[in-house]
């Protein structure tokens, strides 16, 4: 049996029907064989066949072409590339038709501003596409005869030089370095000079309601500016001149900038570069220039029709340069996207305890959303967008489409309005949307206290945590997640589903990018605490049971950056641990992707 009407019983009542079980009955029940073939940004041919069973109904229909659109926007997402060939029978009109309307469907031909829904991926490739010097022309879907389907050209064996991964935490020794790690929730900064961590600033903002390119940029360079003063005062000596009310979270830009002054003023002819900065970006970084544009970070300036978005995101996309004013001559700024990064922090960490890098490693970051990432054992970061938190994980949950985007009982995804993304699930805001559908039965009395304490906000019908006049997002998680404490609780049973959500998304993962490396790493907010991270790998293993998860905790601490940052009385290393990371990621320079 295929599944299908269980699948659809199961959406109507709301409940998730992950896109890896649908998969997993079809390719058991499906006689209608398909494969998708993907050029990617390398030229490199990759196949995905695939299965579906026979459609009895309208409705059966319909939900197999979402399972098969929902496969191929994920693959766009995690992958990106030149050109799409879907091969069908022929005979099969309904999956003939369907691999002949894709260009449509996901609008290949239309401007980049006009499209939506399963069109936002082209909008990343698109962007991707003109970053790469060695690629022209625009993606396209094209249909082939399943029985014509040419074989694989062999594959040339890959040939990289190994890389070494102790190398970056023997370079941070010596020098200014500079670690920043952007999020949608806050931005963290770190400073290190010859070896010792000296300064460390959390700067709260909200980029999803910037308008304008500056908003985004300004406070980034605000903080670099304030980081060199800092690390310049500590490497001449006069740490006591640090103006310290500067790097209290509560501090505002105007004492920002007075610090700035008051500790330029006291160094004098000392003040210098950084010998490197490591900038970890939520979006799609190609060759360092972030590309992506279609995440929530950059919503206001989509939605701002007083100025041109492309315009805005090319500015943004040339922050590495901008960070440039901040270093010496000679100096580096390294830019990649979070996920890689927490890959990369990992790898080194790892090397730093003598451990088997072999397999390479892959990291997720649980925060504001999902970041996922992929480091290879040569030490290159593949060059492809990965937005994992883009994938359709669920393909059910049908009541939930019924609320707009921003209100958190919602599954549809904030920037693509498609139902079912990882962005809604496996993220802050995930635990949002199952506090809100769940708590008000499962426990009125917790449901309530978020009320009275301003941490959800009902108005005009729709339900949303503010972000003015206060921004109650961190203090809102921080509720659930100490209620979670207890593991009879409704509260934990929300972050088992998250867990769930994760599990799916290493499944299709793992079927997407075959990645050697089993295991995954977890950064970020949700798994500061040891007792969420403990629910999450339980939610996990219902979804994929043999799922290998770790914590970015202390026991990831090898490194004597990191192993500073383990012991300091205020920050963790899953707050903090991204941007330590950076600073690595900075210090890589010399040794080269290849």
């Amino acid at each position: 049996m295929s599944g299908i009407d269980g699948f659809l019983r199961a959406a109507r009542a709301d409940a998730p029907v992950w896109i890896c079980r649908v998969r997993e009955a079809f390719e058991t029940a499906g006689t209608r064989p398909l494969c998708l073939r993907l050029r990617g940004y390398d030229g490199r041919l990759r196949s995905w066949t695939l299965k579906v069973p026979p459609c009895a109904a309208d409705e059966e229909a319909r939900f197999v072409e979402a399972y098969l659109n929902a496969t191929v926007y994920n693959l766009l997402c995690a992958l990106g590339g030149q050109e799409m060939t879907v091969y069908t029978l022929q005979e099969d009109a309904a999956l003939t038709a369907w691999a002949r309307g894709l260009e449509a469907t996901f609008q290949a031909g239309v401007p980049i501003a006009q499209r939506c829904g399963w069109g936002k991926c082209l909008n990343v490739n698109q962007r991707a596409l003109a970053a790469l010097p060695d690629v022209k022309g625009r993606f396209r879907f094209v249909p082939g005869d399943l029985r014509q389907m040419p074989e694989l050209p062999p594959e040339a064996p890959a040939a990289s030089l190994p890389f070494d991964f102790s190398a970056p935490a023997r370079r941070a020794g010596q020098g200014l370095w500079l670690g920043m790690d952007v999020g949608g929730t806050d931005i963290k900064a770190v400073a290190a000079v010859d070896g010792r961590l000296c300064a460390f600033r959390e700067y709260d903002w909200a980029p999803a309601e910037f308008t304008r390119a500056e908003q985004l940029i300004g406070p980034i360079l605000r903080l670099a500016r304030l980081m060199r003063a800092a690390a310049c005062l500590e490497a001449s000596g006069s740490a006591d001149g640090l103006k310290r009310e500067a790097f209290r979270r509560t501090a505002d830009d105007q004492a920002i900038d007075g610090a700035i002054r008051r500790m330029e003023a006291a160094l004098g002819g000392a003040l210098q570069g950084f010998d490197g900065i490591g900038l970890s970006f939520p979006d799609v970084v190609i060759d360092g220039r972030i590309v992506g544009g279609e995440t929530p970070k950059t919503r206001g300036m989509r939605e701002n029709r007083a100025l041109d978005y492309e315009s805005q995101l090319a500015r943004i996309a040339g922050l590495g340069e901008c960070l440039g004013a901040f270093l010496r001559p000679g100096g580096r700024v390294e830019v990649i996207n979070d996920g890689p990064m927490a890959a990369f922090t990992t790898a080194v960490e790892e090397a730093a305890a003598g451990r088997d890098l072999s397999e390479g490693f892959f990291a997720h970051t649980l925060g504001t959303d999902l970041g996922s990432g992929w480091v290879l054992p040569e030490g290159a970061v593949p060059p492809i967008p990965l937005e994992a938190y883009n994938f359709v994980a669920d393909l059910g949950s049908a009541r939930q489409r019924a609320f707009h985007p921003d209100d958190v009982r919602s599954n549809l995804n904030f920037t693509t309005r498609l139902a079912g993304t990882l962005q809604k699930y496996a993220s802050q805001t995930g635990v949002f949307r199952l506090a809100a559908l769940t708590l008000p039965r499962a426990d009125p009395a917790l449901w309530q206290g978020a009320l009275d304490r301003g941490l959800m906000r009902l108005e005009e019908g729709r339900l949303t945590v503010p972000t003015t006049p206060a921004d109650m997002r961190k203090p809102c998680l921080e509720y659930f997640m100490e209620a979670a404490g207890d593991p009879a609780s409704p509260a934990a049973e929300i972050f088992r589903q998250v867990g769930e959500a994760l599990g799916a998304a290493w499944r299709e993962t793992d079927f997407l990018l075959s990645p050697p490396c089993r295991s995954r790493t977890l950064y970020g907010r949700l798994v500061k605490q040891p007792h969420c991270f403990r629910l999450i790998l339980e939610g996990a293993r219902r979804v994929a049971p043999d799922i290998r998860l770790e914590a970015a905790d202390e026991s990831l601490a090898n490194t004597p950056l990191m192993r500073q940052l383990a012991r300091h009385p205020e920050y963790t290393v899953a707050q903090f641990g991204q941007a330590v990371g950076a600073i690595h990621f900075a210090c890589r320079s010399g040794q080269k992707e290849r």
